[in-house]
């Protein structure tokens, strides 16, 4: 069996593997805020949030068992991606504190008994405040992990 065949097979393995446990976690997460009587408008830029903070962790740490490990045009143009995705990555989690403000932590709730909203109110305002915050670090980081990976790549051949 030819090496690079049996590594490709593997990277696309893992990768495969990550977003698989990527998508099942983000919908454990989500799944109390999905519940009847839950008006929360905040679903995609809280799945955003979740699968960002886990697929852009797995790449810097992990950065060489991955399909980005020597697509160096790649990298670089991720670099580039990643400056508008920051700012859109900012400007959710600042909508979500401006809704609090606006609305009330409970508002999404107001259908449910007093201390199921409370609890699921905790709950969506952390879990949101965890994967936003970490999205956004990860992701800041990120395209400075991309640029020395490159510059590594190009006069140390490795990754």
């Amino acid at each position: 069996m030819d090496t690079r065949s049996s590594s490709f097979k593997n990277i696309l393995a893992l990768e495969l593997l990550t977003l698989f446990f990527t998508a099942v976690l983000a919908f454990l997460v989500l799944l109390p805020l999905t519940k009847k009587g839950v008006d929360y408008p905040f679903f995609t830029e809280n799945t955003v949030f979740i699968c960002s903070f886990v697929l852009v962790t797995r790449y810097l740490f992990f950065l060489k068992y991955s399909f980005l490990a020597s697509q160096q045009v790649l990298k670089v143009g991720l670099f580039f991606l990643f400056i508008p995705f920051i700012f859109y990555l900012f400007s959710s989690l600042h909508g979500f504190r401006t809704f609090l403000d606006e609305e009330g932590m409970y508002y999404p709730m107001r259908n449910l008994s007093a201390d199921h909203a409370q609890w699921l109110g905790n709950y969506m305002y952390y879990e949101m405040v965890v994967f936003g915050s970490g999205a956004i670090v990860a992701s800041i980081i990120f395209p400075f992990r991309m640029i020395i990976s490159v510059w590594t790549l190009r006069n140390r051949g490795k990754v």
